[in-house]
């Protein structure tokens, strides 16, 4: 099992490598904006990845290019929580939704 620390939550959480980062948020109850339910189409999910970076799923093609900012550059260590998946131990905070993509978190 994988394991899970959101900053700002005081808890470890268990997480399965075939749940998503999204479905484990809200499963434990913790608020995160997903407008387009988990179909990496508004990029509302994202997530900084503080530690553990190499426990995630690769990044696929539609998550490059929500994440892709006018430039084309992606943000360092920032992942959609709806095309995330987690293997090992991963630390996370949840970024507003409204914040620029182009610039870095």
């Amino acid at each position: 099992m994988a394991t899970l620390i959101v900053e700002g939550y005081d808890r470890l959480i268990t997480a399965s490598p075939a749940i998503s980062l999204l479905n484990t948020l809200l499963r434990e109850g913790i608020p995160i904006s997903h407008l387009c339910g988990g179909k990496a189409q508004c990029g509302t999910c994202r997530v900084k990845i503080l530690d553990g970076e190499s426990f995630c799923s690769p990044m696929g093609e539609r998550e490059r290019l929500r994440l892709s900012g006018k430039e084309g550059t992606l943000p360092e260590s920032v992942r959609l929580a709806c095309q995330t998946y987690i293997r090992g131990r991963v630390v996370v905070r949840i970024l507003a939704s409204g914040r620029s993509l182009d610039k870095k978190e």
